[in-house]
């Protein structure tokens, strides 16, 4: 899938865990790249969501990561977000869905 203009995404391993680094705007035209992205990973891995560079993120961009996590979970993996930008926090926050998500400072906190 050609990811659009507006966003970056790069999928690396860091000790056994699927890194996604994202940057830019997670809107509902980029939001299925993202989806796609983090179909690429096993359903039963762990991935570590670095959205440290999200610019902007609409409600889109949250069914995409409330999906990724329930198909995680059922799969025996798990959808950690990192490196909230305060764009992603504000919509999380205010959709009250700050406790679905489960985040992480760095790799070494038992992730």
């Amino acid at each position: 899938m050609k990811l659009p203009e507006d966003l970056g995404i790069e999928i690396s391993n860091d000790d056994g865990l699927a890194v996604i680094t994202v940057e830019g705007e997670i809107d509902i035209a980029s939001s299925p790249a993202l989806g796609a992205a983090l179909d690429e990973v096993d359903a039963g891995r762990h991935v570590v969501l670095d959205l440290g560079g999200v610019e902007f993120m609409d409600s889109s961009g949250l069914k995409v990561l409330i999906g990724q996590t329930v198909r995680r979970g059922e799969a025996g993996g798990s959808l950690y977000v990192r490196n909230a930008s305060v764009a992603v926090r504000r919509v999380v926050e205010i959709t009250g869905l700050n406790q679905f998500f489960f985040e992480v400072e760095s790799r070494r906190s038992g992730v």
